[in-house]
């Protein structure tokens, strides 16, 4: 589901086109390189059937240019070959994954329809293409004019959205809201508040507005741990209570919001989202090239507790809620291994084989995100607990920060 490269940190990026066609046989493609920085790139892909199962065959021929690059050359197939024992490691994780799951695509059942409302976001687009890979049905509201046949419109700020869309799924899920990696304005606050409020109180009152026979079983929304308040005494799980400061009150609301369908019989989850770990964007993307240039280092005083999660555990978090229906209410979407900035910022270097040395100073975040916003967000002292996910059964891909950084960033620079 995922697209990441183990040992891509660091790699010249060249603009390049590629022809993908037929393959030599019925069962095969090709994907060749027309323009970039390899005289030549073809990969086939073949696959044909074994007992039990499918069988993937991989065959890349390749030169470099100019020609005489045999060093490079030797390190590509280095990478090559991390690559694809990566992508192998993935494949099975992701088919354990689905085995769980009881996934339509493997027992033949049949799938349920989901219907969910900001899937252009990163944790969204992987948590449509779980979904979708494993069998189930898809659709996607979208703010803009559908373009696919799996699109459906609607426009929470004007209040626009068809019932009938609603009627259609089994489920529902919601992860829109405008990003809180920002200067906490006065009008960047209204935004952020309104665009979480407005839209899942849309979907909630569109939800219980329909005849008893057309609900969705269940509503998954996204929350956050920001709930909990930014500054920690000691770890949390579920059973907490609401802190202090912006975040936690939108959250609140937010969840409110989202807990009305309960009224209407129909089963809802809010989903609190901790920093989420990923080399395609946010945080981890943010601080990996500062490491590798020798730059990194904790935040502020680096005792705080840093509430993380790999972009895969987030993805099943919502999956696992949705399928699980004794799963109900709120639940941390964060991993097992609690850590500190200062832990996260010595873990991060030791992976890169780079110190870290240069802690950043409360200032520097002021200026970038102001000073609610530091103390909200890259100050923030979040120790919180995975309780209900772990007592629901839910199984960590990655339950370690070790192995998260393995996962995005490979075996290290």
């Amino acid at each position: 589901m995922k697209t990441s490269l183990p040992g891509s940190y660091g790699l010249v990026r060249r603009p390049f086109s590629s022809v993908h066609s037929e393959g030599p046989s019925r069962f095969s493609f090709v994907d060749e390189l027309k323009k970039g920085p390899l005289s030549q790139w073809k990969h086939t892909h073949e696959f044909s059937s074994v007992a039990g199962g499918t069988k993937i065959d991989d065959h890349i021929e390749f030169s470099m240019a100019p020609a005489g690059f045999d060093s490079i050359d030797r390190s590509l197939i280095h990478n090559l070959e991390a690559t694809f024992e990566a992508r192998h490691h993935r494949m099975l994780m992701d088919i354990e994954f689905l085995e769980r799951m009881n996934a339509p695509l493997m027992t033949r059942q049949k799938g349920k329809r989901i219907l969910i409302a900001g899937a252009s976001g990163l944790i969204g687009q992987q948590v449509a293409a779980l979904f979708s890979t494993a069998g189930h049905f898809v659709r996607l509201l979208v703010r803009r004019t559908p373009k696919l046949p799996y699109e459906v419109h609607w426009n929470p700020d004007l209040g626009i959205i068809n019932a009938r869309d609603l009627a259609w799924a089994d489920a529902v899920v919601h992860l829109g809201g405008k990003s809180i990696a920002t200067r906490f304005t006065k009008k960047a606050k209204e935004e952020i508040r309104s665009s979480r409020i407005n839209s899942t109180s849309l979907l909630a009152e569109t939800m219980c507005g329909l005849p008893e026979a057309k609900r969705p079983e269940v509503f998954v929304c996204a929350s956050a741990v920001g709930i909990y308040g930014s500054e920690a005494e000691v770890p949390v799980d579920e059973s907490a209570p609401a802190g202090d400061g912006f975040l936690a009150e939108v959250c609140q609301e937010w969840e409110d919001a989202a807990a009305r369908v309960e009224d209407a019989g129909i089963r809802r989850v809010s989903i609190r989202t901790g920093v989420v770990l990923t080399s395609l964007g946010g945080f981890l993307k943010l601080q990996a090239p500062l490491f590798l240039a020798g730059a990194g280092g904790r935040l502020g005083s680096g005792e705080q507790g840093l509430a993380w999660v790999s972009l895969d555990d987030v993805a099943r978090a919502y999956v696992h809620a949705v399928l699980t229906d004794y799963v109900r209410g709120p639940v941390n979407a964060v991993a097992p291994d609690m850590v500190s900035q200062v832990e996260f910022a010595e873990a991060l270097a030791a992976h890169l084989h780079r110190p870290a040395r240069v802690p950043t100073p409360g200032f520097v975040t002021e200026l970038v995100l102001g000073r609610d916003g530091a103390k909200e967000l890259a100050l923030a002292d979040q120790k919180v607990l995975p309780e209900k996910l772990e007592e629901t059964g839910y199984q960590f891909a990655h339950p370690t920060l070790t192995a998260c950084l393995e996962e995005e960033l490979g075996g290290g620079a």
